[in-house]
Formats: C-alpha cells, sequence, structure tokens
C-alpha cells in the first residue's frame, strides 16, 4: 500500500493543534477527516507505520496482499463516503452478487446471494415452508433495522436508556409497531439467533448460515442472547433480501483507510504514523497534549483517542487523572475475542466438495449446526481451541486480480471460538499445530487446499492485540451486548464521546454505537468535539 503524510521524526516538532487524535484505525481518521473538513487545524497519530488499525492491507508475502483484520464490508456508511469525496480517493466497492455458500458435512450445499429467485430455489432444496418464509424474514428484518437506526447511530447528548424521557419516547414508538414485529423486535434485542431464528424457519441448515451473522466476533453461541442483536445489528449496512450484503473493497479493507488519510490531508489534517502516544498528558484543567514515543508533545485544545478504552484510560492516563470508579468499570469489561485469522498464498484454487462448478466470488462458511456452535463456543470458554472451529473461508483474488501474482490468489480464513487465553498452554506453543489443525479440517471440504498453499500467516488472538493493538484481540474493541451498546458503550452516563477528564473524547469501536468497519463512532464523536471547538 503507499504511504500518506509519514512525517520523520526531524520535522516533528512541539506544535499546537485544535484537535489531536490518538491512532488512525477507520474511526480515529473518520473523526479527523470531518474535524479538518470543519476548518479544525488536527493531526492524527499512529504507531504503525501504515494507518488502518485493523481495518488495513498488508503485504504479507511478496506480491500477495491481505486485509488482515477485517475482511469484508457491510457496515460502513454511504453518508461517510460521499460526505469525504472517498470516491475520489480511490475507495472502490465490489459488490459479491453471492454472499455466502454454507458447506456441509454430507456434501450438501446452501448459497444465497441478491437474487430471490435464486435463494428460494437453494433454500427449497431444505425446505419449501422456509424458501417461502425466508422473503418475510428479510423484510421484518429490514423494517426492524430501519426501525432501530436512528437509536443507534444517531449523534446524542442523552443517549437512549440513559435518559429517560428519550426512553419513554423509543418506547412510545416502538409500541406503533405492528403486533408481530413489536414481539420480534423484543426477540432481536434481549434474545438469541436461535430464538429470532426458530420464528421464522424449520431448517438447521438455513438457520445455522444466518445465524453466523449474529455470531461473528461474538463470544457467544446461537443460543446466547445477544446474538439475535447483532443479527440485527448488521442490518444497519447495506443487506440483501434476508442477511447483510458484505462487499468486498478493491485493493484490500486498507483502501478504506488510506482513502480516508487521503481525505484527511486534502482539508490540511496531518496524518504521523511510526509515532506510538506513549502519554495523555492532563494537567488541573484536564487533558492538554500527547507524548510520542521520540519524547515530543502534541497540544490540542481537544485530545481524542480512538484507542479502545482499556488502553486508552489504564495505559496512556496516569492514575489519578481518572476517576476510580470510572477505571473500574473500563478494567473490568470483557476484552477478550474469540477469532483467528489465518492467511494463505495458494497457487491455485482447490476444489470445493458437493460443487462441480464452485463460485468463489462469496464466503465459503463451515458451520454445521447450531449445536455445534454452541458446543465449540463451551470449548473455548473452557480455554480449548475446537478441532472443527466455525470457519469462513474468502478468495478476494477472484474478484480482485490485482492482489495476487497473475495466475496466483490469496485466501483469508475467519476462525471462530478461539480462546484468547488457553488451558495449559500459550499461543506462543500452539500457533502453528493449531494452523495445521484448523487447515486438515477445512481440507474435508476443500480438497486438496493444503497442497495449494505456498505461504500462510497466522494471526491468533493475542497476535490481533500485539500486532494490531485490538485488546484481546477483540474484533469490537470489547463486548457487543445489547447494553453494551446503548448507554453502557463504554461506561453508563458516558455514552456520548465525553469522559470523565475534562478535553479527552473518545472516538474508537469501543464506543457507542459499537464496532465493526463502521465508521459512525468516528463521524458522532466528531460532531461532539466540534462543539467543544466551537463553543
Amino acid at each position: 500500500m503507499g504511504e500518506f503524510a509519514t512525517v520523520s521524526n526531524s520535522e516533528l516538532e512541539d506544535e499546537s493543534y485544535d484537535a489531536v487524535i490518538v491512532g488512525a484505525g477507520h474511526n480515529g481518521l473518520v473523526c479527523a477527516a470531518y474535524l479538518a473538513q470543519a476548518g479544525h487545524r488536527v493531526a492524527v497519530v499512529e504507531r504503525r507505520h501504515t494507518v488502518g488499525g485493523a481495518c488495513v492491507t498488508d503485504e504479507l508475502f511478496p506480491g500477495y496482499r491481505f486485509s488482515t483484520a477485517s475482511l469484508a464490508t457491510a457496515l460502513f456508511r454511504r453518508e461517510i463516503v460521499d460526505d469525504l469525496s472517498l470516491a475520489k480517493h480511490g475507495l472502490e466497492l465490489i459488490p459479491r452478487d453471492l454472499a455466502v455458500t454454507a458447506l456441509f458435512p454430507d456434501g450438501r450445499t446452501l448459497a444465497l446471494g441478491s437474487d430471490d429467485d435464486f435463494n428460494a430455489a437453494q433454500i427449497a432444496r431444505f425446505s419449501r415452508r422456509d424458501a417461502q418464509a425466508y422473503v418475510e424474514y428479510g423484510q421484518t428484518m429490514q423494517r426492524l433495522g430501519k426501525f432501530v437506526e436512528p437509536y443507534l447511530t444517531g449523534a446524542s447528548r442523552t443517549p437512549l436508556f440513559d435518559d429517560v424521557p428519550a426512553l419513554k419516547a423509543a418506547l412510545a414508538a416502538a409500541a406503533e409497531l405492528p403486533d408481530q414485529d413489536l414481539r420480534r423486535l423484543t426477540l432481536a434485542l434481549f434474545g438469541s439467533a436461535r430464538d429470532l431464528l426458530d420464528d421464522f424457519f424449520e431448517s438447521d441448515e438455513l438457520k445455522v448460515t444466518l445465524s453466523t451473522d449474529g455470531t461473528v466476533g461474538y463470544d457467544g453461541g446461537p443460543s446466547d442472547p445477544g446474538t439475535a442483536y447483532l443479527l440485527l445489528y448488521h442490518q444497519l449496512g447495506s443487506t440483501d433480501s434476508g442477511r447483510p450484503s458484505w462487499g468486498q473493497v478493491k485493493g484490500g479493507m486498507g483502501s478504506i483507510t488510506q482513502a480516508l488519510a487521503a481525505a484527511c490531508r486534502e482539508y490540511r489534517g496531518e496524518v504521523i504514523t511510526g509515532q506510538p502516544v506513549t502519554r495523555i498528558q492532563v494537567d488541573g484543567e484536564g487533558a492538554r497534549a500527547v507524548e510520542l514515543g521520540d519524547g515530543r508533545v502534541l497540544r490540542g485544545r481537544a485530545i481524542v483517542s480512538a484507542a479502545d478504552p482499556r488502553t486508552t484510560f489504564l495505559r496512556l492516563l496516569d492514575a489519578d487523572a481518572v476517576p476510580a470508579g470510572y477505571r473500574h468499570v473500563i478494567a473490568g469489561r470483557d476484552y477478550e475475542g474469540v477469532a483467528a485469522k489465518i492467511h494463505l498464498a495458494l497457487d491455485h484454487l482447490p476444489r470445493v466438495r458437493g460443487l462441480d462448478d464452485p463460485d468463489y466470488r462469496g464466503t465459503m462458511l463451515i458451520a454445521p449446526t447450531m449445536d455445534h456452535l454452541d458446543r465449540i463456543r463451551a470449548e473455548a470458554k473452557r480455554g480449548r481451541p475446537p478441532l472443527e472451529p466455525h470457519v469462513e473461508c474468502t478468495f478476494p483474488s477472484v474478484l480482485d486480480p490485482g492482489l495476487a501474482p497473475p495466475g496466483k490468489h490469496v485466501m483469508s480464513m475467519f476462525v471462530q471460538y478461539v480462546p484468547y487465553t488457553l488451558s495449559g498452554t500459550t499461543w506462543d506453543d500452539i500457533r502453528e499445530s493449531f494452523a495445521d489443525r484448523t487447515l486438515e479440517f477445512v481440507e474435508q471440504y476443500l480438497p486438496g487446499l493444503g497442497a495449494a498453499v505456498l505461504d500462510r500467516k497466522v494471526f491468533s488472538p493475542l497476535d490481533l492485540e500485539r500486532e494490531l493493538g485490538l485488546p484481546g484481540g477483540n474484533l469490537y474493541h470489547g463486548a457487543m451486548s445489547p447494553l453494551d451498546v446503548f448507554a453502557g458503550r463504554p461506561v453508563a452516563g458516558f455514552a456520548d464521546h465525553h469522559t470523565p477528564v475534562p478535553g479527552l473524547f473518545l472516538c474508537g469501536s469501543g464506543t457507542r454505537p459499537g464496532g465493526g468497519v463502521f465508521g459512525v463512532p468516528g463521524k458522532n464523536a466528531s460532531e461532539v468535539v466540534r462543539r467543544r471547538l466551537e463553543s
């Protein structure tokens, strides 16, 4: 990837800005770009030598480029793309018309995409009743998604559940929904993916295929409360009928953050890479500056952290700068992730069991049954990586050949219910043997995969933390239950991007409304910070 605004140490000087943003992940860059667009002097500082955080493209092997952490996009907001003219800066989305192909142990497959007739024919092979119900499910989820969207994504100084009048207004609006929608909204907010999907379908094959959008990156099986909420949460992005429309970004996911960095620079914002922030300075009046790894200081009328709340408050701030109660809540939050990534350079595409003419454009899903996902999640809670994990395989070079040398391919595997904390061993000891077992398991579905592998790179949850700064390897910067995304994110009473430290704001995925390559936390935080700067 090309570099944007890398500033050498010799060029860095103690300077004053309107806002200094800690971390150049997608939310930090969104916040910086909006503030710079509004005419404020902004600097965003990133410890890695490239922008992006977890939304990044890395050349892991010569000639092979991978979306290292975030693999695809559905949530990233269209208004952000338009507001910041990201297409002008090279952002190009590639539709994946075939969204997912589920591969089952008996050799059967279930493919879903954007065509209703195609979906109906695929589902009817498992249940004619479900083929008809799928249309109703899609329409229902889109209606419920539109209903909750303003409560989740709208900028607010008095977030829902933290303000009684706002809560009463939301409940009154919900009461006007048709009875069936209200019942299903309650299921979606507080139930499990199994509860919600059982309300529509009889086929376990269809249910498990849909349920993974409620469990992806989440420490819960499809029978656990909160997973239905994630099904609804993913409806806030682009959708096909019934499920999120996961799209591919040309050049990899890092093209989003490269375009954001270019937009920030166009508005005269500074993007400084290769410089870790070692400390946020606080005086008697609040946060005033950040110290860089080389000892220099950048001062700001507002300091905005795109880092996760644990890093921000437990590592970058002196303990006496943060109220003890707030620190206690931050320290007690669940940051442990449940996913690993395995990236493969391929000599050729593998075969797909059950398909004579496989379509590699979408995700190939290996998740045999709902009960299987509940079982391996229980294994992970005991610190044991599952022998037969939930695996999602993508082949980005099929739609974007420039990601690999001519005739070759890149393949990425998202591997779930993989514990951060292991029982009786460490990730440094078992990383490669875990990858060996996972590839052997996937080979049952993709015959010949092992022989096609030229090179591989494994990111355990610990590696995601070490290399990309994801706390506990958590893709969302912390747990994503319903109460973790309303007024409880990150701490009750501070869901509006303010913090108890005057002049310090949060804009990352660990704040409202939540994680994923969304951009809304960064956009909403920019509005809060802008009000502060312009008051």
